[in-house]
């Protein structure tokens, strides 16, 4: 169960199995389309949800990983790197 008031459905994509949590209108839009369409129609949406569901995961990662960098660069600005070891010898 997601957050209070959602349900979960579980939806066969080509790949893989979605879970998704929405409310009930949107639950019972979901299983209206999965159950009342033709054979050919399910495939072409099945097809196109996994698409939107990967191009999301893609979409989540980068965002992270620019976080991340983001960060990192932050970081490397704050505390300015100094090599170890003597001082160079002034003549």
């Amino acid at each position: 169960m997601g957050k209070r008031g959602f349900k979960a459905v579980k939806v066969k994509l080509v790949n893989t199995d979605l879970t998704l949590y929405a409310g009930s209108r949107l639950i019972d839009a979901v299983e209206d389309i999965v159950n009342k369409t033709s054979l050919y129609e399910g495939v072409k949406l099945a097809e196109i949800m996994e698409a939107v569901y990967l191009q999301g995961q893609k979409d989540g990662a980068r965002h992270a990983f620019d976080q991340i960098d983001q960060n990192v660069a932050l970081a490397k600005r704050v505390v300015p790197h100094k090599r170890p070891g003597q001082p160079k010898k002034i003549k």
